[in-house]
């Protein structure tokens, strides 16, 4: 890459570790002067910066994840930090930084997809990754956010300290997210801030069944809008953090308690778009909901990648990836064959079922788009129209894919 020839990439030493996070804060306008606890989450040896004269003028980074993807445990290399000071932009270092670290993950072989949030879904889509979640992000007014059926809750609710709360709510986290797609497992850096931290208090609030036996929880802050005042009414914000159930009757009791909050105009939340919400409110309008872009996935190895996933039922299927510049060593026909649990990937020169960009393969292989889908918008071609039916069932995850975690 000839206009990237001055510059030096390489991980970053422990005393460059403040130029790093100068340039990290200003492409994000954070204007804080503390550390960032979870910036600091990342280990100088998970880091790639691009250096000029010595300097640091781009920045990437990222962390090593276990991820639950319909079923099954997947290893990801979650990317973050992605930035580049004015006055170096344009000159390709964050493509130089990220193909590297794509390389980097083939080569470890440890990892098979990429992910990430996006400041902009433009730039990481020209590097392969195909959008893998959709989520709703809603506010309304609890006041009239009631169900259409009432039901009685033998249940109740209670706001835990972090002693008590923290190895019942880690437990509950980790029986709910099994069936998920795209929910991370935690470490305890990942679980410190559930309770707040030293500026902000934050709360955890579990459902317990009659037996008193925990089955749900939710962590979420509140906060005093005085705009919100100007008419006399309720004036304050409850953002909910993460909404936990272990079945439905947990999801109506912890719905219920966060209406209960009588000085609460408004509650912010995001959710999945299979969300239970929509087939239980009275009036599903009331959640004045936003579709957004979610997790962005990158298929670095897809042989690999393809038989980390439980699929829907048996089948078999020959996807051709093309187009993949960054991942050369994905441009082949692979064969799948399932059970359903168990499956096996090889390659093949039997006619492709399908050809799909490394975007699509993202997309598909996640469950956040069917196969038919991806086709008409010419993110594949498939070549029997007549099995679209049957490649979509196989490719349908338990629960829409949604991640609840930042990073």
């Amino acid at each position: 890459m000839s206009n990237a020839s001055p510059f030096e990439f390489r991980a970053i030493q422990q005393e460059e570790r403040q130029a790093f996070s100068n340039v990290v804060k200003y492409v994000f306008a954070d204007s804080s002067i503390e550390v960032n606890e979870d910036e600091d989450n990342l280990k100088n040896e998970w880091t790639t910066a691009a250096f000029h004269n010595g300097k640091i003028v781009a920045t990437s980074g990222g962390y090593p994840f276990t991820m639950r993807f319909n079923g099954k445990d997947m290893q990801a290399d979650g990317l973050t930090a992605v930035g580049t000071a004015p006055g170096f932009r344009r000159r390709g270092l964050v493509r130089e930084m990220v193909t590297q670290r794509l390389h980097q993950v083939h080569e470890d072989a440890k990892q098979s997809v990429s992910i990430l949030w996006a400041s902009m879904g433009a730039i990481y889509q020209r590097f392969g990754y195909g959008l893998a979640s959709t989520h709703v992000s809603s506010e309304f007014d609890p006041r009239y956010a009631s169900f259409q059926f009432a039901s009685t809750q033998e249940g109740y609710v209670r706001i835990l300290e972090k002693d008590e709360g923290l190895p019942i709510i880690q437990k509950l986290y980790d029986v709910f997210i099994q069936d998920r797609t795209l929910d991370l497992y935690r470490d305890n850096d990942m679980w410190k801030h559930h309770f707040g931290n030293k500026k902000r208090r934050s709360y955890v609030a579990v459902y317990f069944a009659a037996n008193d036996e925990p089955q749900g929880y939710v962590a979420y802050n509140t906060r005093e809008d005085r705009k919100l005042a100007e008419d006399g009414g309720p004036d304050q914000r409850l953002q909910v953090r993460e909404f936990i159930y272990l079945n439905i009757t947990a999801y109506r009791g912890l719905w219920e308690f966060l209406r209960e909050h009588d000085l609460v105009r408004f509650v912010d939340m995001q959710m999945p778009l299979d969300d239970p919400s929509f087939n239980l409110l009275l009036e599903p309008r009331i959640l004045g909901s936003d579709v957004w872009d979610g997790i962005w996935l990158r298929v670095v190895d897809a042989s690999q990648a393809l038989t980390e996933r439980i699929y829907n039922h048996a089948g078999t299927i020959v996807l051709e990836v093309h187009d993949d510049a960054e991942c050369p060593w994905n441009e082949r026909r692979f064969l799948l064959e399932t059970d359903g649990t168990r499956t096996e990937v090889a390659e093949t020169n039997q006619s492709a079922d399908a050809t799909i960009s490394p975007n699509g393969l993202a997309s598909l292989l996640s469950g956040n788009a069917t196969l038919s889908q991806l086709h008409r918008a010419g993110r594949a071609d498939v070549a029997d129209i007549a099995k679209l039916a049957q490649f979509d069932s196989l490719f349908a995850t338990t629960y829409r894919p949604f991640c609840r975690d930042g990073f």
